[in-house]
C-alpha cells in the first residue's frame, strides 16, 4: 500500500501511481517526506546535491562528448560511481540509478538506431536521422527535468527508459 503525493490517493498495488507515474510514499516515507518539509531549503540543498549531478553529469559529457567521441562511450559512469558511493543517500542512489538506467537505454536506442541505417544500405537514415534527433533533443530535455526534480528534492523516473538495474 502506498500513497500517491500527485494524485493525492492511496494506491493499493504496485510501487508507481498508475495515473502519473509517480513513485508511491510508504506511511515511513510520508512522515519523513513531512518532517523534511519543516526542514530549512538550505539542509536540503546539500542532500539533494549528488543526486542533480547523477542527471547532469551525462548532459555535461554528452556537450563535451560532441567534440570527443570516448565520452560518449562513459556517460554511464557518473550514475554507476554515484550508485557504489558509501557516502551517498537512497535519495541520491535512487536518482544514479535512474540516470544509469536512462544513459544505457539511450545507448541501446542509439545503436539500434545506427544498426538499422547502416543495415538498409543508409537508405533508412532517411527515417531514422530525425528520429536520432529527436531522441537527442528529448534525452537533453529528460536530463533537465531529471536535475531540476533532483535539486528540489523530488523523485524522477525517465520516461522511455529501459530498467535494467533496479
Amino acid at each position: 500500500m502506498g500513497y500517491c503525493v500527485s494524485c493525492a490517493k492511496d494506491i493499493n498495488t504496485g510501487k508507481f501511481c498508475p495515473t502519473c507515474g509517480r513513485q508511491l510514499l510508504t506511511t515511513q516515507e510520508l512522515k519523513a517526506e513531512a518532517s523534511a518539509a519543516e526542514l530549512p531549503a538550505a539542509s536540503l540543498q546539500g542532500k539533494t546535491n549528488l543526486a542533480m549531478w547523477a542527471h547532469l553529469a551525462p548532459l555535461i559529457g554528452a556537450a563535451v562528448g560532441t567534440f570527443l567521441f570516448v565520452t560518449l562511450l562513459v556517460l554511464w559512469l557518473p550514475g554507476l560511481l554515484i550508485r557504489s558511493s558509501k557516502t551517498a543517500t537512497e535519495f541520491d542512489k535512487r536518482h544514479a540509478t535512474e540516470s544509469l538506467n536512462f544513459q544505457i537505454t539511450l545507448a541501446l536506442y542509439i545503436v539500434s538506431c545506427l544498426s538499422i541505417g547502416f543495415a538498409t544500405l543508409t537508405l533508412a537514415f532517411i527515417i531514422v536521422g530525425p528520429l536520432l534527433i529527436a531522441l537527442g533533443i528529448a534525452a537533453v530535455i529528460f536530463n533537465i527535468m531529471g536535475a531540476v526534480a533532483a535539486n528540489a528534492g523530488r523523485e524522477y523516473r525517465y520516461p522511455l527508459a529501459i530498467r535494467f538495474i533496479k
